[in-house]
């Protein structure tokens, strides 16, 4: 009789826990149906929520990047007034006084820099780009002209010169005939511009404050998630997202700092190789192949196209040596500066690099290719510990190098290859 009833708890429990993985498995496929349905109105709403916590967000953002400075500032203020001060408790908040200066005067150096160096520069060189442009267009019509002339492709200079006059024709018939009577309009356009730059401009600086309050207080935030976690999950559970954590900030903070001074290297090595060789529009040039730098694998030929161009308008033969100067600059950062600073961070091959970027690029565009190596860095990083953890269970090697030795597995390479 005892028998019978255990086997009835076992078949119970069996079949309670097949009805309850149904039930879930429906509600998981009723639920992505969902979303699928109402993906516009979903992405409007995350769209809205984004734009009321632009503030946070930039506040978090700052205070992320600002944080090694003011720890840095903040630990070795302490140190100093530790056993000079008898109250402890003063010298903390004098140190991170200290530290919340540090951190803002870099801040407020950064914006400085942008804002006195870089923009009238950028401006200057887009002036000069607009009125050399059509010089350099007849310039260019007059030597295919003269290249043409004499040759047996002769008949195609008439065509060619008579293209290039219609064309001009055309764009001036459409600047008095769809620009000029819409001047209204632009001036509507750049009163948005001018209103969306003003809205960004008051969103950073209440990131600013948001990044004060939180370089101070994050001790305290640090102590209520991990009073939260713990609350909510086993110890063993709380641990293991911990552990998480601490990686995705390694991972996240050393990737990014170390992008972003490399960056700032590279665009400076650059600012001083196109002066030594008398390139054109250096600051707007320099400056892109600097900020696109930020992209690893593809970020100094994505920055050299456009640029290249540019010089392109001024001088063809320039801009050959400037491509020449960015491939030799790529080695150099890919195979000499880039390792030095970043060192193995992702710990990720070049192959999978280069997918997490093509694959974050296409899905998020700019910001994508930026953080989708770090992002894909933490998924590889944690399927291989559960694919090693099941290997373990299994009795099998770990290693990768031992399944390269097919024949200790009886597994004939011609079947995988």
């Amino acid at each position: 009789m005892k028998r019978g009833s255990k086997l009835k708890e076992r078949f119970d429990e069996k079949y309670l826990k097949l009805g309850a993985t149904l039930f879930l498995t429906a509600v998981a496929i009723i639920l992505f149906y969902f979303i699928l349905q109402n993906m516009s109105h979903i992405s409007s709403a995350i769209g809205t929520l984004v734009n009321i916590l632009k503030p946070f967000i930039y506040g978090l953002i700052m205070a992320y990047l600002l944080c090694p400075v003011f720890n840095l500032v903040t630990r070795r203020t302490y140190h100093r007034l530790e056993n000079r001060c008898k109250n402890k408790r003063r010298a903390f908040i004098f140190a991170k006084v200290m530290g919340t200066t540090a951190a803002l005067a870099v801040l407020i150096a950064v914006f400085a820099a942008v804002a006195a160096l870089l923009i009238p520069q950028i401006v200057k060189s887009i002036v000069a780009l607009v009125t050399v442009m059509p010089d350099r267009i007849q310039d260019f019509s007059q030597w295919v002209t003269k290249m043409l002339a004499g040759s047996r492709y002769e008949a195609l200079s008439d065509s060619f010169t008579n293209t290039v006059n219609h064309a001009s024709e055309y764009l001036m018939k459409f600047i008095q005939k769809r620009v000029m009577p819409n001047v209204g309009g632009y001036v509507e356009m750049i009163s948005q511009g001018l209103y969306m730059t003003i809205k960004t401009f008051l969103n950073i600086l209440i990131g600013i404050i948001v990044a004060v309050y939180f370089l101070n207080s994050k001790e305290k935030f640090k102590a209520e998630i991990c009073k939260i976690i713990y609350a909510l999950f086993r110890r063993d559970k709380a641990e293991e997202i911990f552990e998480f954590g601490n990686f995705t900030n390694r991972t996240f903070g050393g990737f990014i700092n170390g992008k972003i001074i490399d960056s700032l290297i590279i665009g400076l090595i650059c600012f001083v190789l196109m002066k030594i060789l008398g390139l054109p529009y250096v600051a707007l040039c320099s400056t892109i192949v600097g900020v696109t730098n930020i992209i690893p694998f593809f970020g100094p030929f994505i920055g050299a196209v456009p640029s290249a161009i540019i010089i392109c308008v001024i001088d063809p033969i320039k801009a050959g040596e400037f491509l020449i100067m960015i491939f030799a600059l790529q080695q150099f950062d890919g195979n000499i500066l880039g390792p030095k600073i970043l060192g193995g961070t992702t710990g990720l091959s070049s192959f999978w690099v280069m997918f997490a970027i093509i694959l974050g690029g296409g899905l998020f565009g700019f910001l994508g290719m930026i953080l989708g190596v770090p992002v894909f860095a933490i998924i590889y990083h944690y399927f291989k510990i559960y694919t090693e953890k099941r290997l373990r269970r299994k009795g099998l090697a770990e290693e990768t190098k031992d399944y390269q030795e097919f024949n200790k597995y009886d597994i004939d390479r011609r079947d995988i290859l």
